[in-house]
Order: C-alpha cells, then sequence, then structure tokens
C-alpha cells in the first residue's frame, strides 16, 4: 500500500470514528429502571450532565442489617482516570414500597456520569437490593 493511500484510509478511519462517537446515544439526561437488583460494585448506565444530579431510589427491599445501600457518584473520564464524587448513604427507602431515597451533587461539569453501588448493609460483599424504581434526574428545578 502506498503512503498515500494508507493517508486516505487514515482519513476515512478517523473520520468514521469521529461520527461514530459523535452521534452515540449511549448517554442520556435523566433515566429510569424497573425492579432492578442491585449487588455491591454494579455500575449505573450512564447520562450526560452538567450542575446537578439527582439519583432516586424507591422501594428498596433486603433481607440484611443495616437496612443500608452506599451509592458512589463517578465522571466518567475519556482519555483518563474517572472521578469519583461523592457517595452517599441511601436508608429511606428500606421504609416501604413508595418510601424514596434521594442523593444530590451540584456544581458538576459537563460530561458523562454513572453511579456504583458502594456498599450494601454496610459492607455486604454478598448482599444484593431489590428497587422498585431507580430515577436519575438532572433538572434542578422539580
Amino acid at each position: 500500500m502506498s503512503v498515500r493511500r494508507l493517508r486516505q484510509f487514515c482519513v476515512v478511519a478517523g473520520t468514521a470514528a469521529a461520527l461514530t462517537f459523535a452521534t452515540s446515544t449511549g448517554a442520556w439526561a435523566n433515566w429510569t429502571s424497573y425492579n432492578t437488583v442491585w449487588d455491591q460494585g454494579k455500575l449505573s448506565q450512564q447520562w450526560v450532565d452538567e450542575s446537578y444530579n439527582e439519583i432516586n431510589f424507591t422501594g428498596c427491599y433486603n433481607v440484611y442489617t443495616p437496612k443500608s445501600i452506599d451509592v458512589a457518584l463517578w465522571q466518567q473520564i475519556d482519555w483518563g482516570s474517572d472521578v469519583r464524587h461523592d457517595t452517599s448513604t441511601l436508608t429511606n427507602c428500606f421504609n416501604g414500597s413508595g418510601s424514596k431515597s434521594t442523593a444530590t451533587e451540584s456544581g458538576l461539569p459537563y460530561d458523562s456520569y454513572y453511579f456504583e453501588v458502594d456498599k450494601i448493609a454496610g459492607g455486604c460483599i454478598s448482599c444484593t437490593v431489590s428497587v422498585n424504581t431507580v430515577n436519575v434526574d438532572t433538572t434542578l428545578a422539580d
């Protein structure tokens, strides 16, 4: 392959890759999931946001004590290590099927985010939590 053809190939391949990343729909601003099971270390789907994040767990159930789930907010860094922002301990969602726990963080830069279930019941590695609704809301006005 000549140098000219190789250069043309690289330009075409680079353009195709850039268009693929630019039009990716893998991350949305708000999302909701229903009837999910979470274990320690599980990652949420990603979302794009700036300034404000609200993570809501409604209707949590596990058989372990303490009745708690710790969620850590992460900022995805494309060309480096992801940045951990805050960890919140959620407990109210264990008070019944309609009970909601909320973790919030503000002052965040525009980027992609996700959360990780950091601990369940204070650090039980084999524990799981069933959750009726998990919701990420990036709107401060509600």
